[in-house]
């Protein structure tokens, strides 16, 4: 870690002193915290990631009032996370934890959702839900298998947001 996340890090767990635990997990800023280790490791090779370090500073300087109000900086707080999560997610390979896990069921679960309908056509003196149910189960269950092997992948190289 340099010098400008430790200095950012210990503000933000200043301003955030004594704020309950459930508005720090909701809000995601431990999560934060590490994108904010992550950019200043990669600002010296990625222009973008340079870029952002200013937006970083202006955000951070209102995240008390971000995490304990709803208003206009909770939104800005939301758009300003989901904007580093997306660039280090695209440009540098770290992602949320499971997410290969949800994508890949949700995928598998539609794909054999539309085999177990198409079988149910082959087959019409059979009910529909004869073929659609165990599809639904066998997508869900692949996908799981799948999804949390990359997600294992994932961890290894330490690549989670």
């Amino acid at each position: 870690m340099k010098e400008w996340s430790q200095r950012l890090t210990a503000h933000v767990e200043q301003e955030l002193e004594g704020t309950k635990a459930s508005d720090l997990r909701f809000m995601r800023v431990a999560e934060y915290l590490r994108m904010l280790s992550r950019i200043d490791e990669f600002s010296d090779g990625c222009p973008h990631c340079k870029q952002l370090k200013p937006e970083i500073e202006e955000q951070s300087a209102s995240i008390k009032q971000a995490v304990t109000q709803i208003g206009k900086e909770r939104r800005s707080y939301d758009k300003h996370i989901d904007k580093l999560a997306r660039h280090l997610k695209k440009e540098h390979g770290f992602y949320p934890p499971y997410f290969y896990t949800y994508s890949c069921s949700f995928y598998f679960i539609v794909v054999a959702g539309v085999i177990g309908f198409l079988l149910s056509l082959l087959f019409p003196a059979t009910d529909r839900w004869f073929f659609l149910i165990p599809g639904l189960v066998f997508g869900l269950l692949a996908g799981q298998l799948v999804g949390n092997r990359k997600d294992a992948r994932i961890r290894s190289e330490n690549k989670i947001l």
